[in-house]
């Protein structure tokens, strides 16, 4: 490479053998050859300087937001620079930008969500709190269109596997297969230390299932393999309550833990609570894709 080769070089001496030499490199950095310590040594700081002023600098690689490069990380994505603009390309060309340079209301963001939109909201982990703010939702905004290409675009298409948690069947998608059965460690341990978290345990399912959200026609993660819903019966959500939505949840902060601490979000994180539901998304519980 050009950054690796010598521009010019000075001899101090007539050439030959040990001759001390000084050999200036693009970019500005000065070497001193074999005696050239001794005898330019004093003049090297004068030659960097002028090199420096006299060549471009070396180009540097425009870097990419940070929860576009961990979108790429995490799924079938690649962040391109287009004109100055940030986009998100998939493996079949679509491009979609990181910032639509559009203002939208929570609703509009789940219906035409750009990239950053999937990141408005930050996930919070640890200690179980009510969530009483109106659509603190993180992780309901989803690019779909990102879904398809990481998971599948249709049933037929959805890479799904045999599996057995806490001896349940169940299909899950091949590339989750490892963070289930994570999860399922953590939970045979939980119960062994607390028995009493069984029956918030039993009759798990709702893995694949290829259909919309409810009241949507938008993809449900269930579609994609990469969800999970717990005992329905010791769990709470938004659309079977009666009146104004008020939070509430019954599941233990050990389940949850068991979940987020492999890549999980957890629908009793949302203000439209869904307490059975824990869904992969590891790029909302790694502290790099937000900048930090």
């Amino acid at each position: 490479m050009l950054g690796c080769l010598p521009v010019l070089m000075l001899l101090a001496a007539p050439p030959g053998p040990g001759a001390p030499t000084v050999e200036l490199w693009l970019g500005g950095d000065v070497h001193l050859g074999p005696g050239g310590k001794q005898v330019l040594a004093p003049l090297a700081p004068a030659l960097q300087g002028a090199l420096a002023g006299s060549l471009p600098a070396r180009a540097t690689e425009p870097t990419p937001p940070a929860p576009l490069a961990c979108l790429a990380r995490y799924y079938a994505a690649r962040p391109e620079l287009r004109d100055g603009k940030w986009f998100a390309v998939l493996p079949d060309g679509t491009a979609i930008p990181y910032d639509d340079g559009r203002a939208k209301s929570f609703e509009q963001k789940l219906e035409s969500p750009d990239v950053e939109d999937t990141f408005s909201i930050p996930y919070q982990a640890g200690p179980i709190r009510p969530v009483r703010t109106p659509d603190e939702d993180p992780g309901r905004i989803r690019l779909d269109a990102v879904f398809k290409a990481t998971y599948g675009a249709s049933a037929d298409k959805v890479d799904v596997v045999p599996i057995r948690f806490l001896g349940s069947p169940l299909e899950v998608h091949r590339k989750a297969v490892s963070a289930f059965t994570a999860v399922e460690k953590r939970l045979k341990e939980a119960l062994a230390k607390d028995p009493s978290l069984e029956p918030y345990l039993m009759g798990v399912g709702g893995t694949f299932n290829w259909r919309n959200i409810a009241g949507t026609d938008r993809p449900s993660s269930h579609s994609y393999g990469v969800s999970m819903d717990i005992n329905t019966r010791r769990s709470h959500y938004w659309r079977w309550a009666k009146g104004p939505i008020t939070w509430k949840n019954a599941i233990p902060q050990a389940i949850v833990d068991a979940f987020e601490a492999e890549g999980f979000i957890w629908g009793g994180r949302w203000y439209h609570y869904d307490t059975m539901h824990f869904e992969y998304r590891p790029e909302l519980l790694d502290p790099a894709c937000f900048g930090q």
